[in-house]
């Protein structure tokens, strides 16, 4: 169980963001969402090859939704007649489920932007 959880955990940038992406689909309430099936087909393609470039650019695209959506919540909240409850319950799911998705964006930054030389050394290298 634990080398299924090790080799799994490597992936977990990209399934969080796939989770994410798929909650914003069903939140959106429509069928057809281009912005959504996208977004799920780069992450799957990103699954797929591994590429490292495309990687830190699709980290980039997540961390500036991610701060779009954040100020948009801020932007809601300054909006609201009376703070509590909702308001709160407003300011705790976005804080949470943005700032999880800046998280996951920057660890999958991190992943991809390794400066580990990954060949072995031959000779003198």
């Amino acid at each position: 169980m634990y080398l299924i959880a090790k080799s799994v955990s490597k992936w977990y940038p990209e399934l969080f963001l796939i989770v994410s992406v798929i909650i914003y689909w069903a939140l959106s309430a429509i069928l057809v969402n281009p912005v959504a099936i996208s977004l799920v087909v780069l992450l799957v393609a990103q699954l797929r090859f591994k590429n490292k470039t495309f990687g830190i650019a699709l980290s980039f695209i997540f961390m500036l939704l991610s701060l779009y959506m954040m100020l948009a919540v801020f932007s809601d909240i300054v909006n609201l007649d009376f703070f509590f409850p909702r308001g709160l319950l407003l300011l705790c799911f976005g804080a949470l489920y943005f700032g999880g998705t800046a998280y996951f964006a920057l660890i999958l930054l991190r992943k991809n932007n390794n400066t580990i030389n990954e060949r072995l050394p031959i000779g003198n290298d």
